[in-house]
């Protein structure tokens, strides 16, 4: 269950589960234009909330040096996350266990939203419904991103648990 075919079914199971309809980025968002690939790994949808989400698996540690180097499609304010967190992890400032969590949900998820109707478009009707950010990771992760929340002064509204190893933050953007 480590890699990418392995945990994010869990996830999928995991939102299907709390009643909510999934959508997997691979198989049921269509991206557009030559950024195709900046789109969420899943947007999940209940009754008036659209998540737009990001996993990370167990083979996808935090503390990895490409998730604080600029990438040829971030927007401005992603590589600005990206290079703020590298720059207090350098200086002892930020633990990089809680830092790539950060570049996560402070940019990544962000810059999903961002995309929206640009590079990808919702596979529902946003009318009436609220956008928010969804970050799944595994169990043994879950005190390092409740500590990049902590540190960057946000808060969750939701958390979806399950027993296969997985957690899945769910947050206002």
């Amino acid at each position: 269950m480590s890699g990418k075919n392995g945990f994010y079914p869990v996830i999928e199971t995991s939102f299907k589960a709390q009643g909510y309809k999934y959508f997997d980025g691979d198989r049921n968002i269509k991206g557009k234009t030559s950024q195709h690939r900046r789109k969420p790994d899943y947007v999940a949808v209940k009754e008036n909330a659209i998540i737009i989400g990001e996993i990370k698996s167990p083979n996808e540690p935090p503390m990895t040096s490409s998730w604080r180097q600029k990438q040829p499609n971030d927007s401005i304010e992603f590589a600005g996350v990206r290079a703020d967190v590298l720059e207090r992890e350098k200086a002892g400032k930020l633990d990089p266990e809680i830092g790539g969590h950060e570049i996560i949900i402070r940019g990544q998820i962000p810059n999903y939203v961002s995309c929206i109707g640009k590079t990808y478009d919702l596979p529902v009707d946003k009318k009436g419904k609220v956008v928010k950010g969804g970050y799944s990771v595994p169990t043994e992760q879950a005190v390092n991103v409740e500590k990049a929340f902590l540190s960057m002064g946000k808060r969750y509204c939701q958390i979806i648990y399950d027993d296969n190893g997985s957690i899945t933050y769910i947050f206002d953007l």
